[in-house]
């Protein structure tokens, strides 16, 4: 009895260990759409346990076995949870296989890592604790009971009915989906994918793809979408412009206060001199190449996606290009090394003329000296040096010119900053990581001060279109402080990010720019302030000064719509309301043209992606 009783307890925590990580993974973190037959693959595998499980579990062996199969899948369970709730899609081997080593554990450790998180090892520790006193007052001449005990008859019946279940399962979920072809269903809809073909065929699929390549794409521009804009230039066609691309940088920072004091002070000055966008959103679905992906090319970033790495980019839309060709010189200022996230190459296929990286940068030449430089170099002389390089120009007459700047130093784990600006008003916060985040961008604002006090002094100034942006939220979300501005949401998605936007220039008024807009609209509204009328019909962003609203979209495994502060989904050629901005709910639904005109943006964008891979 004793040994029965044990095999039971194994094999019951076994399961029930196994079917809460696999459903919280198909069910929040693939997102699949067909709950009903996911638990009919539940019950398969259920069924499965007990029959091929519970017989051997009296085996020391059979027991080790199972415990080592349970430890891989919860690794596999957490690096795709923690990866979720940072990115808001599943782990694919796109992610595995391209993303860039900075300090991980202290970002897991720091960021992403939640106590309740401890919940998930309980049936590990339970599982571990009986394989080491399995056996204890047993008499081990007693052979275990064989797995094959059950009779062939009954055994062969609990086989039919797990396959029965299995087939019914992807029968039910193939027809409701749509009965697209795997190839087809993995493109327009990877949760619907593993809906009907389960977790291990997705990741089977996927590398089966990336192998073999995805024949026969042919990416066409959607039939109702245009680019042109017929615009009246805001500045002189020539003026110089200069894009700031802050790391991690809120928009709930903005005149935000701690202590009396503000977080980000310049900035703060920043905005109400400026043209500032109060409703506008990072491009966040891979990594933070996404955010300058979209700017440089008016796309929209695609899930799985890793595009500087992955795509041709001499074969995509650039604002670069255009710039060249109306005899800007242009310029990349980016402290971290060219390799990072693939920006060397891509930004030389986009029609750069200058990427300056981490080794045209002296760190023996610096004023603030940041040991854990594994980032590069701190923005203070990362501002300072690069300013040097501005001046060359000028000296050299080498006007106009389009400067791109990505800074670091508040890159998580926010670590990064001079001791000597940690700020006495923030030592009352009982978070670390949210007073480190504090300081960090307080820093990251005094540099960005020096900056615009130096392009004065150099003349810029009065000729200068300056454009500020952040690549993304920093993702806090504590009791004492959280990135985000709030949704409220009816599935677990990962909510757009509400970042600041802020444009300059002397003959452009301060004022609100409230249009609902995304990094993917910049291209054409830089066009359109500077008067150009040559934007590249594949822009997918419209020129934020047109006061048409259009949705926003984001393509991650499940595209979301944002449009008048209602949230959407697009999910199996449907777009299906999922919630709004706090505070905000209204009865707004959006216009069947402009809907399938999204739709249709998220096809294209998936299918350039897949037209223009990089050839090696």
């Amino acid at each position: 009895m004793q040994v029965e009783r044990d095999r039971v307890i194994f094999t019951s925590i076994f399961a029930l260990g196994l079917l809460v990580k696999y459903n919280v993974l198909m069910l929040f973190v693939v997102g699949v759409p067909l709950p009903a037959t996911q638990l009919l693959r539940s019950a398969a595998i259920l069924a499965l346990v007990y029959v091929y499980l519970l017989p051997a579990s009296g085996r020391r062996g059979v027991r080790v076995g199972a415990y080592c199969g349970a430890v891989l899948f919860t690794v596999v369970f957490l690096a795709n949870l923690w990866y979720n709730r940072y990115f808001g899609n599943y782990l694919s081997l796109s992610e595995l296989t391209g993303g860039e080593s900075f300090n991980a554990v202290e970002v897991l450790v720091r960021h992403i890592i939640r106590p309740s998180d401890l919940l998930y090892l309980i049936d590990l520790l339970v599982m571990g604790l009986s394989i080491k006193t399995f056996g204890a007052g047993l008499n081990t001449r007693q052979e275990p009971p064989s797995p094959f005990i059950i009779p062939r008859i009954r055994s062969s019946l609990l086989l039919l009915t797990v396959v029965g279940l299995l087939s019914v399962q992807a029968v039910v979920a193939h027809y409701r989906v749509g009965a697209q072809r795997a190839p087809e269903l993995f493109v327009d809809s990877t949760p619907a994918f593993a809906s009907v073909y389960g977790l291990v065929p997705l990741y089977a699929f996927e590398l089966y793809l990336r192998l073999a390549g995805t024949p026969g794409v042919r990416a066409e521009l959607p039939s109702e979408h245009t680019g042109a804009i017929d615009p009246e230039p805001l500045v002189d066609s020539y003026s110089n412009i200069i894009v700031i691309q802050v790391e991690s940088l809120d928009k709930k920072l903005i005149n935000y206060s701690y202590n009396g004091q503000e977080v980000v002070p310049f900035v703060n000055s920043l905005v109400e001199s400026s043209l500032y966008g109060h409703n506008f959103y990072a491009q966040h679905v891979n990594g933070s190449f996404d955010a300058d992906f979209s700017v440089l090319t008016g796309l929209y970033p695609v899930n799985r996606q890793y595009s500087f790495r992955d795509n041709d980019m001499s074969r995509f839309p650039s604002l670069v290009r255009i710039l060249n060709e109306r005899g800007y010189q242009t310029l990349a200022f980016h402290g971290n090394d060219a390799e990072f996230f693939h920006r060397g190459v891509a930004y030389s296929e986009l029609g750069f003329d200058r990427f300056y990286s981490r080794p045209d940068f002296s760190m023996d030449d610096r004023i603030y000296r940041v040991e854990d430089s594994y980032l590069g170099i701190n923005d203070y002389d990362f501002f300072r040096q690069s300013l040097q390089v501005l001046e060359g120009k000028l000296e050299d007459k080498q006007e106009p010119f389009f400067a791109y700047f990505i800074t670091v130093t508040s890159h998580t784990p926010f670590s990064f900053y001079p001791e000597a600006f940690a700020v006495d008003a923030f030592d009352e916060l009982h978070s670390e990581f949210v007073r480190d985040f504090f300081n960090s961008v307080y820093f990251v604002d005094y540099a960005l001060q020096m900056f615009f006090q130096s392009l004065k002094e150099l003349g810029l100034k009065d000729n200068t279109l300056i454009i500020m942006f952040s690549d993304h939220e920093a993702a806090l979300e504590t009791p004492e402080y959280s990135s985000s501005i709030g949704f409220e949401v009816s599935r677990n998605i990962k909510e757009p990010e509400h970042i600041p936007l802020i444009i300059r220039h002397p003959d452009i008024e301060p004022n609100s720019l409230e249009k609902t807009g995304s990094l993917t609209d910049l291209a054409p509204t830089i066009l359109d302030i500077l008067g150009f009328d040559d934007i590249d019909p594949e822009f997918m962003g419209s020129s934020l000064l047109q006061p048409t609203e259009q949705p926003v979209l984001f393509i991650h495994e499940l595209p979301q719509i944002l449009y008048r502060d209602q949230l959407f989904v697009a999910e199996l050629g449907e777009l299906t309301k999922i919630g709004h901005i706090e505070g905000r709910d209204a009865n707004i639904d959006i216009p069947p043209e402009k809907g399938r005109t999204a739709l249709e943006k998220i096809r294209f964008s998936r299918e350039v992606m897949l037209e223009r891979r990089r050839v090696e």
